[in-house]
């Protein structure tokens, strides 16, 4: 894949995280099917574990942020977050079509 096409679709996920989507993620009854992460929701967070409660990243409504959300990874120097922010993408155009 060309650069230039990773970039593009890096920013189309990036513009994926939304509020709006936040709380699609937050409040939809098909997220915990469709996702292969263990959810969980906490005050402000939505949480994303592995199945044996490995917690990878986490999202969180954060008004600083460019679309309102900010994705947090847990690898200490954000190098997965692209991967994450792609998986969050996926999963929101997932639960879109089912619904």
């Amino acid at each position: 894949m060309s650069g230039g096409k990773q970039i593009k679709e890096q920013e189309q996920d990036s513009k994926l995280l939304t509020i709006e989507n936040y709380k699609l993620i937050r409040d939809s009854p098909y997220v915990d099917e469709l996702s292969k992460h263990t959810i969980r929701r906490e005050g402000d967070k939505i949480w994303f574990s592995t199945k044996d409660g490995y917690t990878l990243f986490w999202l969180e409504i954060n008004e600083d942020e460019p679309n309102g959300v900010k994705l947090r990874g847990l690898d200490g120097y954000g190098i997965r977050d692209r991967e994450f922010r792609k998986y969050t993408a996926n999963l929101i155009r997932k639960i879109a079509h089912t619904q």
